[in-house]
């Protein structure tokens, strides 16, 4: 491992050196691949231009998350910019140097990248999603292979380039990326194959979440029990990142567990809401346009409440509430809303 850890590190340190002009780029595309951006800004639109897919958008990323989150406890991967300062690799030679940026100080462990495989997951979701609907159009054999082939190039770049920014951020070794990929297109294969899942009822959506809350907390207990303490890698973040407040309570594992448990339990809740049957009358054009801009806008609203980490429990608690909030304003608040004003509407032309 050694020997494939000191070959990562080289290739960041290549990165950093040779594709400085780009680090906006690299900056962009972690940020996009977090799973916050599929919470918050393409589920909205998907769900309200196909409810289908909004949905299993989110079972991709919540299922998909909550198994890195598995793995990882399992591979304990290390990190680069931790690993440089602590390995005897280099021996008496120069230890290399690696950048440290904002978003580099991530506190689990490394392997699989957690987003390179949210991502791979979320895109490969998407790109089916939209041959899927082309198929529906009954476009012809030409079109729909450049389509194809147009949308699939488009995937590939997007995951090389997620990979090269987790690479470039010494946030994960180029082998941890390829795990992550190669894992987020299994798991959004799989719920691309299941339909129980539309029409789960609200009992199963709290069964389902209280079973994974569990899996996650009784492994994690089961482990220290044995003498394994699944949040080492918390102490080296603090340890070798150069900012303290680079550090993040967002990216530990239980405040990863508990934001999307919180968003699965929020989509059971708002699909099972007379709010949401309701909405389901309205579908024009300008009813779907009405909720995506009207969810956009709340849940960057939302996404401005930021919670001090200096209570851990509050903080968690505080995160599972918000998380659960953001699904339930997309699905039920705003549809049901604007329903009932469009309806408002119309009777006062009677």
């Amino acid at each position: 491992m050694d020997l494939l850890h000191g070959s990562g590190v080289d290739l960041a340190v290549h990165l950093q050196a040779q594709c400085r002009d780009y680090e906006s780029w690299f900056h962009l595309a972690s940020m996009v691949a977090d799973l916050h951006t599929a919470y918050f800004i393409l589920f909205p639109v998907w769900f309200h231009l196909r409810r289908e897919v909004g949905i299993k958008l989110i079972w991709v990323a919540v299922i998909g998350d909550w198994l890195n989150l598995v793995l990882k406890w399992v591979l304990s991967g290390e990190r680069p910019y931790w690993w440089v300062h602590e390995t005897p690799y280099y021996g008496s030679l120069q230890v290399p140097v690696l950048e440290q940026f904002p978003i580099t100080c991530e506190t689990g462990p490394g392997s699989p990248s957690g987003h390179a495989m949210g991502s791979a997951g979320v895109w490969y979701i998407m790109v089916t999603a939209v041959l899927s609907i082309a198929a529906e159009k009954n476009c012809s054999a030409v079109l729909t292979g450049l389509m194809r082939l147009v949308l699939w190039m488009v995937f590939w770049s997007v995951e090389l380039l997620v990979c090269m920014s987790r690479v470039y951020m010494a946030a994960h070794f180029p082998h941890q990326v390829i795990i992550g990929v190669i894992s987020g297109m299994i798991v959004a294969e799989i719920f691309s194959r299941v339909q129980w899942i539309y029409r789960a009822s609200l009992k199963k959506y709290v069964y389902i979440t209280l079973f994974l809350l569990s899996f996650a907390v009784g492994f994690y207990v089961l482990l220290k029990l044995l003498g394994v303490d699944l949040l080492w890698t918390l102490e080296k973040a603090k340890k070798w990142c150069v900012r303290s407040e680079w550090v993040h309570m967002d990216s530990t594992p239980f405040a990863s567990l508990l934001r999307n448990m919180g968003t699965l339990f929020g989509l059971g809740l708002g699909l099972h809401s007379p709010l949401y049957t309701e909405s389901k009358k309205g579908t024009s054009t300008t009813f779907r346009g009405g909720c995506i801009i009207a969810s956009l806008v709340l849940l960057q609203l939302l996404d401005c409440l930021n919670f001090s980490s200096d209570n851990e429990t509050w903080y968690y608690l505080l995160s599972f509430c918000k998380s659960t909030t953001a699904p339930l304003i997309t699905t039920s608040l705003v549809p049901g809303f604007l329903a009932h004003l469009f309806r408002s509407k119309k009777c006062k032309k009677y």
